[in-house]
């Protein structure tokens, strides 16, 4: 019983760690989620539904519309941009009405959907470039956070077999007092 209700709640705790934000979800089912598709074939793509992100690269407010240029990365099934991803190439985000660019900052991380509707010619510094436009729907920005994950000692150490172990199997020869972290980098909302 107690192991059918545990499994339960793995289960339940698995599930909601990978649900698509509402703002994210699309009329079709399966949005175009990788830009390089876009890139490929943009002309049997155009009107599709998209669900793109990666690294906000400049916002400009305009009149009615705020234009975002986007550095696309892979995405996870939940939406999130993939942390030190390759980048997929660029791609332009007009979201209606005004934006805080102090929010929606130049490296802050953003995943966009909307409907891919043509594209748009500029210039990366001096290169010029050809930017897939996504006519946007719903947004959500996130935010990396660091944590510094400890390894504990005791659940690290390979056991001991010989006559110098405690009854737990920890050598009391060598005992193992230094605690490795790491750094932790995830994506929230």
């Amino acid at each position: 019983m107690f192991g059918k209700l545990f499994l339960g709640v793995i289960l339940v705790f698995m599930v909601g760690c990978a649900s698509l934000p509402a703002t994210l979800v699309t009329k079709s089912k399966n949005p175009i989620t990788d830009l390089t598709v876009i890139l490929q074939h943009p002309q049997a793509n155009k009107g599709k539904e998209v669900r793109l992100g990666g690294v906000i690269a400049s916002i400009r407010n305009e009149q009615q519309q705020t234009r975002i240029e986007m550095v696309a990365m892979p995405l996870t099934a939940d939406g999130r941009p993939v942390l030190h991803a390759q980048s997929q190439g660029r791609f332009i985000a007009y979201i209606h009405g005004f934006l805080e660019p102090l929010e929606y900052a130049k490296g802050r991380l953003l995943t966009v959907a909307g409907q891919f509707s043509g594209d748009e010619q500029g210039n990366i510094g001096n290169y010029p470039y050809t930017f897939p436009v996504v006519q946007v729907s719903g947004q959500q920005l996130w935010q990396v956070q660091q944590q510094i994950q400890l390894d504990d000692p005791f659940w690290t150490h390979q056991p001991c077999y010989s006559f110098n172990c405690d009854p737990w199997g920890n050598d009391l020869m060598m005992p193992n007092f230094g605690i490795n972290g790491r750094i932790v980098e995830r994506v929230v909302p």
